[in-house]
């Protein structure tokens, strides 16, 4: 069995500090460091809001770095979706770092503020999670989207760049009527908005919906509008849906009929029937980069790192120019 060590402060002038502005004793602002379950939630917030007020931090030379990831419950996401890809890639990075990592869903988000934490990483939306991270001082958060670089670091993929390039791909492949299933939230409105950069021009339409709605009902009023193309945006496998809606129910020819453009989802998306073409937002980079952030020292400034996406093409777009 692992002894429980106990954390010793750099400096008892500051841990004095602590206790004092907490009301506290010395002792018991070690414990809290310790993340010890025998203080209470109370006593834990009371202390680390003094400790964080002055800026103290234990030294990480005599203990392991602690990284709280904030992320969505599990019933929230579908298997290979974005949420839980993204949770799994971010544990493997800080585990190889010898990090320890705790797991805070946002159906439980008021547990943060009561453990210490070297840092957080942000995968989760909710606007209360945000509202509680900003009153963190002196403490690094990472985001995974931009959506949020005013108030922490961010490592993410230009949402609205993706939608470009999905829709001059399709441009180019001569779909001038295009829907897009796309989520309600900043990246799905963004990677709209990227769309609609490029189908600007007279005679160009683009039929918007929510994925929220019964996916049925889009593909009706896709079909209705004669659109040429669709493309269903974000990780969470809503493209099999619409594939097999398109197919199975509606009875039309993927892509013959109807192209379909998704997103990427290794050892899924290839082996759909047709193969999809898909935008590609590679996961597992970002991971490695926001635990590289946020183990790294420079946090005096926060810091916007943009990964590129990425286009794949197989067998689920037709190019209607030859036709």
């Amino acid at each position: 069995m692992m002894e429980n060590k106990m954390i010793k402060p750099k400096s008892s002038g500051v841990l004095a500090q602590v206790a004092a502005l907490a009301n506290v004793s010395s002792g018991t602002v070690s414990r809290v460091f310790n993340n010890s379950s025998l203080i209470p939630a109370e006593t834990c917030i009371r202390v680390l809001d003094a400790a964080r007020e002055l800026g103290f931090r234990p030294r990480v030379g005599v203990r392991n770095r602690q990284i709280a990831i904030i992320t969505e419950p599990p019933q929230h996401t579908a298997m290979g979706g974005y949420v839980n890809s993204l949770t799994q890639y971010i544990c493997f990075a800080l585990s190889r770092a010898n990090v320890e990592i705790t797991m805070i869903t946002e159906d439980r988000i008021d547990n943060l503020a009561a453990h210490w934490f070297d840092g957080v990483i942000g995968i989760a939306l909710q606007e209360r999670t945000i509202e509680l991270l900003k009153t963190l001082r002196n403490v690094p958060v990472v985001w995974t989207s931009d959506n949020h670089a005013r108030h922490f670091h961010s490592v993410y993929f230009n949402a609205r760049q993706a939608g470009k390039l999905a829709g001059e791909y399709l441009w180019g492949k001569g779909h001038r009527r295009l829907a897009v299933i796309h989520e309600s939230d900043y990246t799905g409105l963004s990677r709209v908005a990227g769309v609609e950069d490029v189908f600007h021009h007279p005679g160009a339409f683009v039929l918007k919906a929510v994925n929220t709605v019964p996916l049925h009902l889009a593909v009706k009023q896709l079909i209705d509008a004669n659109c040429t193309a669709v493309w269903v945006t974000g990780e969470n496998m809503k493209v099999l849906e619409i594939n097999w809606l398109i197919q199975e129910l509606a009875g039309k020819r993927v892509p013959e009929d109807i192209s379909l453009l998704g997103f990427e989802n290794p050892g899924i998306s290839e082996f759909q029937r047709p193969s999809l073409s898909a935008i590609y937002c590679p996961l597992q980079q970002l991971a490695e980069k926001t635990v590289e952030l946020i183990l790294g020292e420079k946090h005096g400034q926060l810091q916007q790192i943009e990964l590129p996406v990425k286009l794949i093409e197989r067998n689920s777009v037709a190019d209607i120019n030859r036709r």
